[in-house]
């Protein structure tokens, strides 16, 4: 709920008595509080109602006095109280005033005022009859020096809010853009095991079209043979980019050069060499060997050192794909000698048996050893897929998701997954959070890749 803060009037009048009672302050007028300057009370107002005020008064040319600030209960905790304030010291700071005193008997309202507003206890003064708290005396007399707090507030505010969106930030205000990443075919899945994989070319662009459209704006692509067997050929790469682009020109083309099957360098390279409309915006980079249960991927240091030089050459993006903390080590390493340089894309792979497991726990240490300058995606292998998209979306990360991680929808392994209805479930759970897709133009921004015109 949306509020604003503005001046008095006259028919506020009861509005405010009805705050002040909420404090116990509705003894006005009296021996603590002569009747209401209105012309010095500001008002919060949330759907045309009274939800807050806070007055002040002029003791002299540089004094000035703040007299009552309240808030209706239900509305504590949106700032309404820092708003009032901050309202009623720029009016005295703009009418002259240097120095502030206020009363306060309650523990929790002089820190407050100590802590936001740099306030000093000068004494205490008795009460002259029950107002506030009733086991309460006196009042504590508070004075700040109004001049040096607006000198050092714009400093304040930005040293404040740039420790918080470092430290603790706000749930959505830094939060890019989600990028969706779908893989979509990987080197594994078959039709028996999923009928929905898609395997030849002209069912990788078709599914290509679906997962754009529910929400994905990055493929990770793989490329089958006639018998669907995965093959490095780069004519059929050339026929899947070019097909893709053809109907989403903006779609960021990713293409494998997985270290799987025992391919040597020439094969995995051989895509890296294609030009004009089928040429990768992007091409997996894997730094470090690991096995799977269906067979290891090699990546020796020798040969992902010269994929990454070629992609240099090429003008290619990596997509880094890490498995565990070593293969962020080796990429620091890649950066440090000038192989990869600027925006850098992580795909963080969680969930398999011989490497980093899909906990939150790896999944926050990953991040925060890549190094600056980088964005990165989680992924989860088979069923962490949608955990580990979850924890990604609420980190400030972006997904990868898609059949080539999980072959099934659901947790007990009995509705076999669609690229597209992986990619519309985390569409939908990052509108529920509150977080945009990002358009294919924020995409490449955020990843560093040209703009398509």
């Amino acid at each position: 709920m949306n509020y604003t803060i503005e001046r008095a009037s006259p028919d506020d009048y009861a509005a405010i008595l009805s705050v002040m009672e909420s404090w116990n302050m509705h003894h006005i007028p009296s021996a603590e509080m002569e009747e209401l300057d209105l012309s010095c009370f500001f008002v919060a107002r949330l759907s045309g109602h009274v939800a807050g005020a806070a007055g002040y008064k002029l003791l002299s040319p540089g004094k000035g006095k703040t007299t009552l600030l309240g808030i209706l209960p239900e509305f504590s905790g949106m700032g309404i109280g820092k708003a009032l304030q901050n309202a009623r010291l720029d009016a005295m700071y703009e009418s002259g005033v240097r120095s502030v005193l206020t009363n306060a008997d309650r523990p929790e309202t002089i820190l407050w005022y100590k802590k936001h507003y740099g306030y000093r206890q000068i004494g205490i003064l008795k009460k002259k009859c029950n107002f506030s708290l009733s086991d309460v005396d006196h009042w504590c007399t508070l004075e700040m020096d109004l001049d040096a707090y607006m000198l050092s507030k714009p400093a304040h505010e930005a040293y404040r809010k740039a420790y918080i969106e470092l430290n603790d930030p706000h749930p959505l205000s830094p939060y890019p853009p989600l990028i969706i990443n779908a893989c979509l075919t990987g080197m594994v899945p078959t039709k028996f095991s999923n009928p929905h994989v898609p395997l030849h070319a002209d069912e990788i662009i078709e599914d290509a079209l679906r997962v754009f459209d529910a929400g994905a704006r990055v493929l990770h692509l793989h490329a089958r043979d006639e018998q669907g067997v995965p093959t490095s050929n780069a004519k059929e790469y050339e026929k899947i980019i070019s097909g893709i682009r053809r109907e989403r020109a903006g779609m960021v083309c990713c293409v494998t050069t997985s270290g799987r099957n025992g391919q040597g360098f020439e094969q995995r390279a051989e895509v890296l060499h294609l030009t004009g409309q089928a040429k990768p915006d992007m091409a997996s980079l894997t730094p470090g060997s690991l096995n799977f249960y269906t067979g290891p991927s090699i990546n020796s240091i020798e040969v992902v050192e010269h994929l990454a030089l070629t992609m240099k050459e090429k003008n290619i993006k990596p997509e880094i794909e890490v498995f565990d903390t070593g293969m962020i080590n080796l990429a620091k390493y890649l950066e440090r000698n000038n192989l990869i340089s600027g925006i850098k894309y992580f795909n963080l792979l969680l969930g398999n048996i011989n490497t980093a497991p899909a906990t939150i726990a790896n999944l926050a240490v990953m991040t925060e050893s890549l190094p600056e300058n980088s964005i990165w995606a989680g992924a989860g292998l088979g069923q962490f897929q949608l955990p580990m998209n979850i924890a990604a979306i609420v980190a400030g990360g972006h997904v990868r998701v898609g059949i080539e991680d999980s072959l099934y929808f659901d947790y007990c392994k009995e509705v076999l997954a669609t690229n597209e209805n992986l990619v519309k479930r985390i569409a939908r759970i990052a509108e529920e959070m509150q977080r945009p897709l990002a358009t294919t133009k924020e995409t490449r921004e955020m990843m560093g890749l040209p703009v398509q015109g």
